[in-house]
């Protein structure tokens, strides 16, 4: 229990008995009270009152002897709660300084663990370095001997190389020399031959080229023969179709394509050059379509129609036309 709690409970009943003793009291003064103002007044004897001043006495003892008591045993409490925090305090000084104290040493520790571990390093480390040291001499020192050995061996080599590549310089010399004399000699040989292809191959190109003129020149003769003759024939079928128009008159002319098949039928006709009269001109077109075929026409080599009568222009012209 806490000690606020104590020292009310410890109060309430003096408090209590003081209370009732108070009424008591009051009780039996006014029943004194109103006995006097009933007329016959009656004294309250010696001893009652003698009773009643021990009473109080002995009640403000036990009062200041409590209150001793209150007090006694509330310092007592001070004194015990005081003594409680000092030693709490103390126990708490006493345990942060072994904690410091131990952290202190394990920092000590520590320490000298680093210091030693740092030392072992240090001679770890220069031990490393003495035989890094060491063995890059004796790498420096091996290199250095390889090198001359290598350089000696180079030299060797180079000078037969050299005397190698001199050897080989000369046998390539001479051999190209002897190639050049062959390949010249074969080139001199080839050049003859190829210019006696080459005067053949003329003489002959010009013996076939003739041949081909001569053979053209005649070929185009008979085309000519032919064509003269196919278009006699077109121009005498259509005049036997054509019928003259009574606007034609003599200076007129016509000149009209017409498209024809291996057949020798008519597969088209137009008027390419207008005469200037559209009677006369549609009468030369219908003329050509009514003519329709020219079995002639079939006979003619293919090379030739093709060529010359597969399209053709003819002139119309009145003049030419038989009454």
């Amino acid at each position: 229990m806490k000690p606020g709690l104590n020292s009310l409970s410890s109060y309430v009943m003096p408090t209590l008995m003081a209370l009732l003793l108070h009424v008591g009291i009051v009780a039996l003064t006014a029943s004194t009270w109103f006995e006097t103002n009933a007329d016959t007044q009656r004294l309250v004897p010696r001893h009652i009152k003698a009773e009643l001043v021990d009473l109080r006495s002995q009640k403000q003892a036990e009062e200041e002897a409590r209150k001793k008591a209150e007090d006694k045993r509330r310092a007592e409490a001070k004194k015990k709660v005081e003594a409680k925090k000092k030693a709490e305090a103390k126990k708490k000084a006493e345990a942060r300084k072994k904690a410091e104290a131990k952290k202190r040493a394990e920092a000590k520790r520590k320490a000298e663990q680093k210091k030693q571990a740092e030392a072992k390093k240090k001679a770890e480390a220069k031990k490393q370095a003495d035989a890094k040291r060491k063995a890059e001499a004796k790498r420096k020192a091996d290199a250095a001997k390889k090198a001359e050995a290598d350089r000696i061996a180079l030299k060797k080599k180079r000078e037969a190389e050299k005397k190698a590549e001199q050897k080989r310089q000369a046998e390539a010399k001479r051999k190209a020399e002897e190639q050049r004399r062959a390949e010249q000699a074969k080139r001199q040989q080839q050049l003859e031959e190829q210019a006696r292809r080459e005067q053949q191959a003329r003489e002959a190109a010009e013996r076939e080229a003739q041949a081909r003129a001569e053979a053209e020149r005649a070929w185009i003769a008979r085309a000519a023969e032919l064509v003269n003759s196919a278009e006699s024939v077109i121009r005498e079928g259509i005049q036997s179709q054509w019928r003259r128009p009574p606007s034609a008159r003599n200076g007129m002319e016509a000149l009209v394509q017409i498209r024809l098949l291996p057949t020798g039928e008519v597969d088209d006709a137009y008027v390419t050059k207008s005469s200037g009269d559209d009677a006369f001109d549609r009468s030369v077109v219908q003329a050509v379509l009514k003519a329709e075929r020219f079995p002639e026409l079939q006979d003619i080599d293919p090379m030739v129609f093709d060529r010359y009568l597969r399209q053709i222009n003819l002139k119309f012209r009145p003049e030419d036309l038989r009454l």
